[in-house]
């Protein structure tokens, strides 16, 4: 026997333990060895079906066994086996060829695959050779931008056995009954505990069925229903004044003239526009806010000063009023009543909910990820944790939970380091737009005119955005790094991972040179690749995953080794750097300058480099290295884990709170029990952003961006929605055998019944889904 866990995009972490025979996986048995917390539900056992099958599923066809080459057209699926060497050899001197003839950063790895060394070790390679590493999270759309401008970082959250201590829990863009499998168990006994639940859905889905009230917002129009509670809020006073004055910038003063921050630069020639100003009601003047970026004063408390929350002022001879004022002003027209045409959601439901979340303890909104990747995502993103701001639960009693953000271990960031060479950390939304032409994509797509009216702007507007923000140097310019010769994908499908992907994957791969997919699938990315490297899985890697949803740090324990000629991650990361290092030699090729970003790059050391002269060459020596020098784990860690298929982390391993020993995790609980600021502007939660762009576009203060009305361009008449299946975390284990049995076997769309009889479909025939971003066809149901 041995332990294993789970990865590709699941943020649960489960122990699991396998049963072998003759070097085969047979079977896996959940663990239930889990230490209690005093107070709080056990976490004992963990797991959903799909861990469970996964022994079977990874026996299946479609895994990979052997490195292919491509000798037909791309996507023509005509393959040939190749050795490592050959592969690895063709890699090698593509990426030296590229490199020296058109210069560093025309390389680009994108990874994802969900474990700590198996990451690492393609970003620690990627940084030797003057790769582009993309943000991934961007491109799938995971990143929270919105929550972001209000506190850093913005996935951090509690973890998940905390759900219990809530007495009123919204679920909001996420359906946790079905897609958080393994502590699901946590809200329904918070409801035994008395805890409210609310599911916040388009669709009566099967969260519903276990909430105290579905709200069906209309799709889209989130943010109209978050102003409407906010409005409620602010308008019956249920907000905690104290805790808005010293935790947030809604104190902070504002200019009446231009709408930006009142800061130091406004009085002082050498004054800092990092330093800003609150209205202290004892003096009647204007004094400096501690905590900021700009402050010398580096915390949160007020000492003698009463800051102003609300009215009009002069700072010396200049007028100005608060953020709070601002806030107030430009919510005020989202009544219930006025968002009750958009949102469907009659004004007593909402006054009802507001009600609740007004009078409420301990308040938790589960934020799943579909929030960000609707327009307003964004400015639904800060509305949502504007409401649990107002009340004072946030880093207190209550939480805004997104996903995760994984916990604080300082190995990992020394081993995925390299001194001297910083790498390029790019956005793969910008990245993706140039490279794969989405701007002409999108003007096909949307119609200007009525973009406009929607949001407004339109997507030329956008494109200039983008060419400023390259020409005043706050974002990469992409014209000058252009578009990657060669593409080495790791553990994430490009082309089902993005908006437009048809669009995307013809535009992309007519530039790229070399296409190179590392997996443990042939998936559909996989079938346009001129190389394919075949990764191990789960039960055949050595590592961990590290996810905050649980206190724990679990086991890739590698009950067997891999099978057939596959490679692990972290193997196929040495082999590269070994042959890159080899045929620079042979080629009689060493450094090479990156002045772009005053790095360089040592082709004929990669190899020595990347395995720090052969000390973390070995897979496990790799993982004590991470281990061991982490804080949150240290020297015994790797043994217990192995023994277990987990191990705890210690109060160093959160990272914005302590992790407690005798309770459930809580994020950014320092901020205000130390009074410690926040990693933002204005060192506070950030709620009022006077960059130009948020001005011009009126998105100063949280408040809805889209205007109400029909989603998406007019000529396209139905709304299409894409909730999480059961039978599956994205593509994993959506081909198993046993998960296929439960459902009809392959993907379907759910169809509106009047749709259907008014088109003459029927139950189970094939439809054809398209605009004029693509298209795909599925059965109706």
């Amino acid at each position: 026997t041995g332990f294993i866990t789970h990865s590709n995009g699941c943020v649960a972490g489960c122990a699991w333990k396998v049963f072998v025979k003759n070097g085969v996986p047979m079977r896996e048995e959940q663990v239930s060895e889990y230490p209690q917390l005093p107070g709080v539900p056990d976490m004992n056992p963990r797991g959903c079906q799909k861990g469970a099958v996964y022994c079977s599923w990874s026996k299946q066809p479609d895994f990979l066994k052997y490195p292919l080459k491509r000798v037909g057209e791309r996507g023509e699926r005509k393959w040939k086996r190749i050795s490592w060497d050959e592969a690895f050899t063709e890699i090698a001197d593509k990426i030296i060829d590229t490199t020296v003839t058109r210069g560093p950063g025309n390389v680009c790895m994108p990874k994802r695959p969900f474990a700590v060394i198996t990451s690492t070790g393609y970003s620690r390679l990627a940084n030797l050779i003057g790769a582009i590493k993309p943000d991934v999270s961007s491109m799938t759309g995971d990143l929270y931008p919105g929550i972001q401008t209000v506190r850093m970082p913005a996935r951090t959250v509690s973890t998940f056995d905390d759900w219990f201590t809530s007495d009123l829990i919204l679920m909001w863009h996420k359906n946790p009954i079905v897609t958080r499998i393994p502590d699901a168990h946590f809200l329904t006994e918070a409801r035994y505990n008395g805890a409210r639940l609310v599911n916040i859905s388009p669709d009566y889905n099967p969260s519903s069925v276990h909430a105290d009230l579905h709200i069906p917002v209309t799709t889209g129009t989130d943010s109209h229903l978050a102003s409407a509670i906010v409005n409620v809020l602010i308008a019956d006073k249920k907000y905690k004044a104290d805790y808005l004055k010293e935790q947030t910038d809604l104190p902070f003063l504002v200019r009446t003239d231009n709408g930006k921050f009142l800061r130091e630069k406004d009085f002082k020639a050498d004054g800092s526009d990092e330093v800003f100003y609150i209205w202290d009601t004892k003096s009647g003047k204007a004094v400096l806010a501690p905590g900021s970026m700009g402050s010398k004063n580096k915390t949160l408390k007020l000492g003698a000063v009463e800051p102003a929350l609300e009215g009009t002022f002069k700072a010396d001879g200049i007028e100005v009023t608060t953020v709070f004022e601002r806030l107030k002003a430009e919510i005020a027209p989202y009544t219930p009543e006025a968002t009750h045409k958009t949102t469907g959601i009659h004004p007593s439901v909402v006054r009802q909910l507001a009600g609740w979340i007004g009078d409420c303890k301990a308040l938790r909104i589960l934020d799943g990820y579909n929030n960000q990747k609707h327009f307003d995502g964004f400015q639904c993103g800060r509305l949502k944790i504007l409401i649990l701001t107002l009340i004072g639960h946030h880093g207190t009693t209550g939480s805004i939970d997104t996903t995760y953000e994984g916990w604080n271990l300082e190995g990992n960031k020394e081993l995925g380091t390299v001194k001297g060479r910083p790498g390029r950390s790019v956005s793969m939304v910008l990245a993706q737009w140039v490279w794969g032409e989405q701007y002409r994509r999108s003007k096909a797509y949307f119609d200007d005119t009525e973009l406009r009216e929607q949001i407004g702007f339109g997507i030329d507007e956008m494109e200039a955005l983008r060419k400023e923000s390259e020409a005043k140097g706050w974002m990469p310019n992409w014209q000058s790094i252009k578009d990657p010769l060669v593409y080495i994908n790791a553990g994430i499908n490009t082309f089902a991972t993005s908006t437009g992907y048809q669009h995307l994957r013809e535009n992309f791969l007519k530039r790229c040179e070399l296409y190179v997919v590392v997996d443990f699938r042939l998936n559909s990315g996989a079938m346009y690749a001129d190389i394919v490297l075949p990764a191990a899985t789960n039960l055949e890697k050595l590592d961990i995953r590290e996810t905050s949803s649980t206190r724990f740090i679990h086991a890739f324990g590698q009950p067997i080794k891999p099978m057939y000629e596959r490679k692990t991650d972290w193997q196929i990361s040495v082999g590269l750097a070994k042959k890159i290092q080899e045929r620079a030699k042979a080629r009689g090729i060493a450094r090479v300058e990156d002045p772009e970003i005053k790095s360089f790059i040592d082709f004929d050391k990669v190899y020595d480099e990347f395995t720090m002269n052969g000390a973390v060459e070995k897979d496990e020596d790799a993982l004590r290295f991470v281990m061991e020098k982490s804080k949150a784990l240290g020297p015994g860690s790797y043994e217990e884990m192995m023994k277990r298929g987990f191990v705890g982390v210690g109060p160093s391993a959160g990272k914005t709170s302590p992790v407690p020993k005798d309770k459930p995790y809580r994020p950014f609980m320092v901020n205000v029990s130390e009074k410690v600021p926040y990693k933002t502007l204005t060192g506070r939660l950030q709620f009022y952003i006077d960059h130009d762009w948020f001005q011009r576009f009126g998105a100063t203060v949280p408040k809805p961006q889209y205007g109400g009305g029909v989603l998406g361009p007019k000529k396209y008449p139905f709304v299409y929605n894409t909730p999480h299946t059961r039978w599956g975390v994205h593509s994993f284990a959506r081909t198993d055998q046993w998960m296929m049995r439960h459902q009809r076997g392959e993907p379907d769309v759910r169809l509106n019944p009047v749709a259907m009889a008014r088109k003459g479909i029927k139950d189970g025939d094939q439809v054809r889904i398209f605009n004029s971003s693509g298209e795909f066809f599925a059965m109706a149901k």
